[in-house]
């Protein structure tokens, strides 16, 4: 399992909708809104799930950036995989 931890903003008017929008996703975990700014986490499957997931905020209207603070990708089952060859 990957877990990551996100910052997403949006445009102030915004932002409790995409934060809404957010906690519908699955696996995604919305902690706290501050200001413009929203604190989530991604649990995925694989790296490249977690970026599949991430990436779609951008198509959430209001959000004006994704920044990733932390992610965790050791039990990455595709990684293993990869370093097994």
């Amino acid at each position: 399992m990957v877990i990551s931890s996100l910052v997403v903003e949006t445009k102030p008017e915004c932002t409790d909708k995409v934060s809404a929008e957010l906690a519908e996703r699955a696996g995604v975990e919305v902690h706290e809104t501050n200001g413009y700014k929203i604190v989530v986490t991604i649990e995925a499957e694989t790296v490249d799930d977690s970026h599949a997931i991430a990436s779609g905020f951008i198509d959430i209207p209001g959000v004006t950036g994704i920044n990733l603070v932390y992610a965790n990708f050791e039990d990455d089952p595709t990684l293993a995989e990869a370093g097994s060859r």
